[in-house]
């Protein structure tokens, strides 16, 4: 049975509520994406300043970023993995999850997650999870500070998280934490050659080496944020490329469903004048 005009109508209009949503949710990720991109360029500035003081400090490079510490634990390794609060990133938590459980030993090696839905997918999996955090709202201050603090005595921390690569392609990323801090200082000092700063020059409170153990911890927070960043990043642009392809689709739809309602109203009209024909001709017989 042919559709009623009026219900195509209505129908279309509920699709064109569907686009305008998906065009302001649309916005609302490419808004965020550009902010996120703008937060790393300005933490990297941060850390650029923080690790041309800090070589400066430190007079033997091979004593750098050792992961020594204090802290003492009861396994070498540990594994963070950063996943998504919900279920609207698509698979690649679920892609995360599986290359985490495919490289990890339990006997070597405690794990973090990050992210209620990664949490969800590790229990499920039957993985024993040493510490949970909530993922930070990039939209504030990110402080990682606790994260860190977790971190610290293991001697290689490895942080599983979701790559951005474009707008349309995300894939799972995998970094040794204290080898990031390393490449970025890398990239900090390539045109910066000073002369060492000494404590026999200059009075450090309480000593040299608990400042240059803040400063590591400090570029260590900051490199975390920035793979926070990077994963927020994908996440939306997942959304974005989500978004976009729906207002396609809706924009498409109601496209159809115009032309389904001017044939509905063209065949609507054309059973009236049949049914004033068909009457007049009973009148005149």
């Amino acid at each position: 049975m042919a559709r009623l005009a009026t219900t195509i109508q209505k129908e279309a209009g509920q699709i064109g509520t569907i686009t305008d949503l998906t065009g302001i949710f649309e916005s609302i990720a490419s808004i965020r994406i550009a902010k996120i991109k703008d937060k790393v360029t300005r933490s990297q500035t941060f850390f650029d300043e923080l690790w041309h003081i800090y070589s400066q400090l430190r007079v033997d490079p091979k004593t750098r970023l050792t992961g020594a510490s204090h802290v003492k634990r009861d396994k070498p390794n540990v594994c963070l993995a950063l996943t998504s609060e919900g279920g609207l990133s698509g698979d690649i938590d679920a892609r995360i999850v599986h290359k985490v459980i495919e490289n990890f030993d339990p006997a070597t090696t405690d794990l973090i997650v990050i992210g209620a839905h990664g949490a969800t997918q590790f229990v499920q999996n039957k993985i024993k999870i040493k510490r949970y955090f909530r993922l930070p709202d990039v939209d504030q201050a990110i402080d990682v500070s606790p994260i860190i603090d977790q971190l610290v005595g293991y001697k290689v921390s490895t942080v599983y998280f979701q790559r951005y690569i474009n707008l349309g392609e995300q894939e799972p990323g995998r970094i040794d934490l204290l080898g990031r801090v390393r490449a970025l200082g890398s990239d900090a000092e390539a045109d910066k050659k000073d002369e060492i700063i000494s404590p026999h020059e200059y009075l450090f409170e309480p000593n040299v080496e608990e400042v240059v153990r803040y400063l590591e911890s400090v570029m260590m927070e900051i490199a975390l944020s920035q793979v926070i960043l990077e994963s927020r990043l994908a996440q939306y642009a997942s959304r974005f490329t989500a978004m976009s392809a729906a207002k396609t689709r809706a924009k498409e739809l109601q496209m159809a469903m115009v032309m389904d309602y001017n044939r509905a109203k063209r065949g609507e009209a054309d059973n009236r004048i049949k049914e004033i024909v068909n009457a007049m001709n009973v009148l005149n017989g």
